[in-house]
């Protein structure tokens, strides 16, 4: 099974390069998966920025924290592929995890946010543990929003062995550390933003550095300009972790 992670997919920008280059490479891939919690204006996700990603060929969007700020989210999170954490408290609308099965073989994908720098949710290890007893699958796939790279770490390095990848996503900013961990499970620090990197964090400069040099909020506003998609390609075969490779495309 040949997957393809897009990272957090920011405003115009990111929507633009996952319109203009997935149509051209979704042939290669049996599932595509895309973190949207940015894709709306580069704060949450509403139903023109999904209907976008799944017209270029997304399989799957998931969220983060930002996943509320649009109220087009509930209905999406009831009605289509879309997946919020595992880990807000019970009562939550929508799910933390779907199953996707191609050509025989199932995909389980799973979503944790972390708590470091982050809002307080409920317990992500645990959280896994209680899913993984429950759900069963050929290939699972855990993807972590959070802050601190440590954190990230921490998760891959205890469900080392248990699946089949674990992929970081939130800090817009892609790591150089692909890599197979000691027991099997495929492991990459943050994805990368799928937007514009002449940005902060695909804000625009202008208002971010205001807020450093002046202390003061600062309205939020989505940077323009060329866009780079960021995703993680991973293929998975016999039932185990097969390789992992970042992938970068720019546009021209």
């Amino acid at each position: 099974m040949r997957v393809l992670f897009i990272g957090d997919v920011m405003a115009e920008p990111g929507l633009r390069a996952v319109s203009l280059h997935l149509p051209d490479i979704r042939h290669r891939y049996d599932l595509v998966i895309a973190n949207g919690e940015n894709a709306a204006k580069g704060k949450g996700l509403d139903k023109r920025s999904y209907r976008l990603l799944r017209e270029a060929g997304v399989d799957l969007v998931s969220l983060g924290n930002h996943a509320w700020d649009h109220k087009e989210v509930y209905e999406l999170l009831e009605r289509e592929p879309v997946v919020r954490a595992l880990n807000y408290p019970p009562g939550t609308p929508g799910r933390g995890w779907w199953r996707l099965d191609v050509n025989g073989e199932s995909l389980l994908f799973v979503q944790v946010m972390g708590r470091v720098f982050m809002d307080p949710l409920d317990d992500p290890f645990r959280t896994l543990d209680a899913l993984l007893r429950e759900e069963k699958a050929d290939y699972v796939l855990v993807e972590v929003h959070a802050e601190a790279t440590s954190e990230k770490m921490a998760l891959a390095h205890y469900l080392d062995g248990r699946v089949s990848a674990v992929l970081g996503t939130h800090t817009h900013v892609p790591t150089l550390d692909a890599m197979r961990l000691p027991k099997g499970t495929l492991y990459q620090t943050d994805v990368g933003m799928t937007g514009t990197y002449q940005s902060i964090i695909g804000g625009e400069v202008e208002t971010f550095l205001a807020r450093f040099l002046t202390g003061r909020p600062q309205p939020f506003r989505a940077a323009q300009g060329k866009a780079r998609l960021h995703a993680t390609e991973l293929v998975l075969e016999g039932g185990k972790p097969g390789s992992i490779s970042p992938y970068v495309w720019e546009e021209p």
